[in-house]
């Protein structure tokens, strides 16, 4: 009987370490799994990253570019109304189509009455 109770117990030890050993082998593979998966989202955090700095730099020159742009702007404008400050001409109103060619709106008929005139 001493016997019979030994192998019942070696029998369940058995079971129970072939159990905890598939466990052990599943939670080692799961951890593989996951350094793996933390490997590749430090990649794309890095690379986040970099995009980001280099989207920074471009704002930052795209921004010093349109301060620039409208700093010239400003200075054109200024010179145009000094230039016109004193002229009656300037003063008046422009025909209708001059307005509508320095606007684009009839770019047609300006492209049309263009080529007709020798």
């Amino acid at each position: 009987m001493a016997i019979g109770l030994l192998l019942v117990a070696l029998i369940v030890a058995g079971r129970l370490v072939f159990y905890f050993h598939g466990n052990a082998v599943k939670a080692g593979e799961q951890v593989k799994q996951q350094e793996k998966t933390l490997a590749q989202q430090q990649s794309l955090i890095t690379a986040l990253r970099e995009n980001a700095a280099r989207n920074g730099s471009l704002m930052a020159e795209q921004q010093q570019r349109e301060q620039q742009l409208r700093q010239q702007s400003e200075i054109y404008q200024r010179k145009y109304q000094d230039a016109i400050k004193n002229n009656k001409c300037a003063a008046e109103r422009m025909p209708d189509a001059v307005l509508e060619l320095l606007r684009g709106a009839d770019t047609n008929a300006a492209s049309a009455n263009s080529s007709a005139t020798p």
